[in-house]
C-alpha cells in the first residue's frame, strides 16, 4: 500500500507541475474564461483509509490503515459556491481484533455529492460536502497468526455470511489552494456487513488532490 501511495503523490506533483506549465502559456482572456462559474472540474483524489466498522457487534473491532483512491468531478450549480458532482474509484474496508486481521477491496461510486465552497482568498477555498456511495467488495482476506482465508472461503470456513454489497453516506470537510486539495471525509455505510453482524462500514479518510 506505501508503494501504491508514493505512486499517486508522484502523479500529483506530476500532473500540478504540466498543468501549471500549461496555464502559463495561455492568455489572460482564456484564463478567465476557463475560470468561469459553469465550468466543470474534474479531480484526481487519494491516500489513507483508516478503515473501521461501528455499531453494537463492533465494539471489540480496532480501526486498520487501508486506502482510497478516486476520479471525479465538480459542477457549480450557483456564482456563490455551491456544486454537485459524482466520482469513482477504488476504496477498501477492515478491522483488527489482537493478532486478527480483517481486509476487503472494493469498487466506489459515489453517484451525488452536493457541497460549497467559500473562498477566503482568490487562491485558497473552504470545502463543505455530503452525499452517498455505493460500494461493491470484489476481493478480501481475514489473516490470523500467519494463516489467511480469502473472502470466497468466508462462509464455508467461518460460518460468516459476508455482504460485498455496501451502501451509505459520505460528509466531509476540505481546503482547496489553488488546483490542490486536501480533505478529510467520514464514510459510514447502512448495510451490515454480514448477516446478523450488527457491524457497519466506518471509514476515515484523508486524501490529497489534484484538479486538472
Amino acid at each position: 500500500m506505501k508503494k501504491i501511495l508514493l505512486l499517486f503523490v508522484m502523479g500529483l506533483f506530476v500532473c500540478s507541475g504540466m498543468h501549471a506549465q500549461i496555464v502559463s502559456s495561455r492568455s489572460v482572456g482564456i484564463e478567465s474564461t476557463l475560470q468561469r462559474p459553469s465550468e466543470t472540474m474534474w479531480y484526481l483524489r487519494g491516500g489513507l483509509n483508516m478503515a473501521g466498522f461501528a455499531g453494537d457487534g463492533a465494539e471489540d473491532m480496532d480501526r486498520k490503515a487501508a486506502y482510497n483512491f478516486a476520479v471525479g468531478f465538480q459542477k457549480p450549480i450557483s456564482t456563490i459556491g455551491a456544486y454537485w458532482g459524482m466520482d469513482f474509484g477504488l476504496g477498501s474496508r477492515g478491522w483488527k481484533v489482537e493478532e486478527l486481521k480483517m481486509m476487503t477491496n472494493n469498487i466506489q461510486v459515489s453517484p451525488f455529492t452536493f457541497g460549497w465552497k467559500y473562498g477566503i482568498t482568490d487562491n485558497f477555498y473552504i470545502d463543505g460536502h455530503v452525499g452517498a456511495f455505493v460500494s461493491f467488495d470484489y476481493l478480501g482476506k481475514m489473516k490470523y497468526d500467519g494463516e489467511s482465508i480469502s473472502m470466497g472461503d468466508w462462509e464455508d470456513d467461518l460460518g460468516l455470511e459476508w455482504n460485498r454489497f455496501d451502501a451509505g453516506m459520505n460528509i466531509g470537510f476540505g481546503i482547496w489552494y489553488d488546483r490542490l486539495n486536501l480533505d478529510f471525509t467520514f464514510q459510514r455505510g447502512f448495510v451490515e456487513a454480514a448477516t446478523d453482524s450488527e457491524a457497519y462500514t466506518s471509514n476515515i479518510m484523508l486524501r490529497l488532490g489534484v484538479a486538472f
